[in-house]
């Protein structure tokens, strides 16, 4: 038998993503997110409107959407509770710190991109230089629409030349503040308490 409720947040399960975006000086932000979904060439991502990566995309309009698999998600959790922000907005000083160099936090590695200013992450098995296209705003949050200009992949993940073989691809994925890699759950957010 199903019963009604109504969660807080109605949040299913998504793959990990990792954006990396640029400020006005050009110093490469990395944000983790997991509300995103891709058609073609065609990216949607959700952003609160408070922080850092939504502030950057609205100075650099690209991207780079830095796909991890389920080794990384530790490295993830490294920068998890970190805000480039400064001052840290009032609704993050309880439970963010702030960090202008989360590559160095995480324990990753940047790279030059070829079709955007932000570096992407050397150590993530995909990436996707993107192009912002339209940004709707909500309540608090808004919907970016992108365009992928160029993805780089890990050798051992390409068959056919231009294709991710999807027998060898295991996305982390974020479910309900856990992180999960295929059948298995790997840890908890550190926010996952709530």
């Amino acid at each position: 038998m199903h019963q009604p409720i109504l969660p807080k947040m109605f949040y299913y399960g998504f793959p990990v993503v990792l954006l990396t975006t640029c400020d006005e000086h050009g110093a490469s932000n990395i944000t983790p997110i997991s509300s995103s979904w891709c058609l073609g060439d065609n990216v949607v991502i959700g952003l609160g409107t408070q922080g850092k990566a939504f502030e950057n995309l609205s100075v650099c309009a690209e991207v780079v959407l830095n796909l991890p698999d389920e080794t990384l998600w530790q490295k993830i959790e490294n920068i998890a509770p970190t805000t480039a922000k400064n001052p840290i907005p009032d609704f993050q000083k309880s439970e963010y710190q702030f960090c202008d160099d989360k590559f160095k936090k995480g324990g990753f590695t940047a790279e030059n991109s070829i079709k955007v200013k932000p570096s992407h992450i050397k150590e993530y098995p995909l990436q996707a230089e993107s192009k912002v296209i339209h940004i709707s705003k909500r309540d608090g949050y808004a919907i970016i629409e992108l365009k992928i200009l160029q993805v780089h992949a890990c050798e051992k993940l390409i068959m056919d030349d231009h294709k991710i073989d999807p027998a060898k691809w295991q996305p982390l994925i974020y479910n309900f503040r856990h992180y999960q890699g295929v059948g298995k759950t790997l840890g908890k957010n550190f926010r996952a308490e709530e």
